[in-house]
């Protein structure tokens, strides 16, 4: 492995709790986004911004719910199955070296509850998942890149208020607050070298968990069109958040036999306890647009063009607290994050009057910089596919099915902050399962 200097400070106490603040955003959708809130529509691959009429409406287009005729009920999962896998550069961690990421489901849900108040005019409460990330490799203890990250966890959901309206037969719109509640979980090996085996070794375990649930507000809003008969047109905007977070790091010690050399360590940083961090994350701000075109009665496609505000993470300030009388410096650490577009092809087709099958392409491109792609998120443009049915069981009762293949592009870093260069490659299933009722 890679020998790092004898001199052991303070410093590299707060480089090691950097690494682990900054990195937190990682995630399967371009960023830490993530689009799939919604059966049906993720069935059409999301591009349905011009024409969508369900529960996933306070997320594609708050406009879309403006025709609702009944209260309406709606839940989903979507299941993000991932498969990961890592081959080293050299000089480090080599080319001889793979490592996979590790075997997880994760199953975040959506819930959409939409009400009647007048002619053309719907009040509707919803909680959806736009931003979040887990990542992890196998074997942990050994990885050549724990020192960088073991696990990284954030959850991100929004709790939305919105009101809808239909202002004449061609045009709706709809607007409404939203809460937005997340945390993080991290966890890192720290390193230094033991002179006396002259190799390098993990000294402490580190563990940053952020206080609970941290909360920010911000708004959605949406407009649909109808020029012809045929023609649907919509826009679609969720506000950006900076989401302030307050936590504990602790370093849990980890002897290696050598006294004095634990002693040295324990110098850098109170072990086993909490030493109190704050810093923040700015999530983007997304801009939706799409067109859709009726073929016929029972068939319709549909193109959207979406725009992530990524350049709003410029940089991530780190502050800690004192303990014991020692307060680390403040860190600033560049992020330089770009703004991106998403495009998406949707296609439904109706048979009857209660089956729909769908099926669609999105190509989305990543805002990371290969400065900062590595362990923590291994992120890349990417390309999906998706199958999608709906179909009634019983009266008033809907039943959603939709599945996407995700495929990332392979990603070679040469110029990786932390010199952790090599290739990523990734793939997610994206199974989702939805429900509506109306009464």
């Amino acid at each position: 492995m890679r020998r790092m200097s004898r001199g052991l400070h303070a410093g590299a106490v707060l480089t090691v709790l950097s690494l682990l603040l900054w990195a937190t955003p990682s995630a399967r959708a371009a960023g830490f986004s993530i689009f799939e809130q919604g059966s049906r529509a993720t069935g059409m691959a999301g591009a349905v911004t011009a024409s969508i009429n369900d529960g996933s409406a306070m997320f594609y287009n708050p406009a879309g719910l403006a025709d609702n005729k009944q209260f309406t009920a709606m839940g989903g999962i979507t299941f993000l199955i991932p498969d990961q896998e890592f081959t080293g550069a050299n000089p480090y961690p080599g080319s001889s070296y793979t490592v996979n990421g590790k075997s997880m489901i994760f199953f975040p849900m959506n819930l959409y509850l939409a009400m009647p108040v007048g002619e053309g005019m719907n009040l509707s409460f919803g909680s959806w998942f736009p931003f979040g990330l887990t990542t992890a490799w196998e074997n942990p203890d050994q990885y050549y890149g724990r020192f960088i990250s073991k696990r990284a966890e954030l959850r991100h959901f929004a709790f939305g208020l919105q009101f809808s309206m239909r202002v004449n037969e061609w045009f709706s719109f709809g607007l409404g607050p939203e809460l937005r509640v997340s945390d993080v979980k991290l966890f890192q090996g720290y390193p230094a070298l033991n002179p006396y085996t002259n190799r390098v070794v993990e000294v402490a375990h580190v563990q940053v968990v952020s206080d609970g649930m941290e909360a920010a507000l911000s708004f959605g809003a949406g407009i649909q069109f109808k020029p012809t008969k045929k023609l649907h047109i919509g826009f679609a905007y969720h506000g950006s958040v900076d989401q302030d977070y307050t936590g504990e790091a602790i370093f849990f010690s980890r002897p290696t036999g050598y006294a004095d050399f634990d002693a040295r360590v324990a110098g850098l940083a109170p072990l086993d306890k909490p030493i109190p961090v704050e810093t923040a994350i700015q999530f983007p701000a997304t801009w939706m647009t799409g067109i859709a075109y009726d073929f016929t009665d029972c068939f319709r496609v549909e193109f959207n063009a979406n725009y992530m505000q990524w350049d709003i993470f410029k940089e991530t300030i780190l502050k800690f607290g004192t303990v014991d009388g020692k307060t680390l410096p403040t860190k600033v650490i560049p992020q330089n994050y770009e703004n991106v577009w998403s495009y998406r092809v949707g296609l439904n087709y109706k048979l009857g009057e209660t089956t729909e099958f769908m099926a669609g392409y999105v190509y989305d491109q990543t805002p990371q910089p290969d400065e900062t792609t590595g362990p923590l998120l291994p992120d890349a443009n990417r390309a999906g596919y998706t199958l999608g049915a709906s179909f009634s069981p019983f009266k008033n009762v809907y039943t959603d099915l939709s599945v996407m293949a995700l495929f990332f592009h392979e990603r070679t870093t040469t110029t990786n902050d932390n010199n952790f260069n090599g290739t990523y490659k990734t793939f997610v299933w994206i199974p989702t399962i939805g429900l509506r009722m109306n009464f």
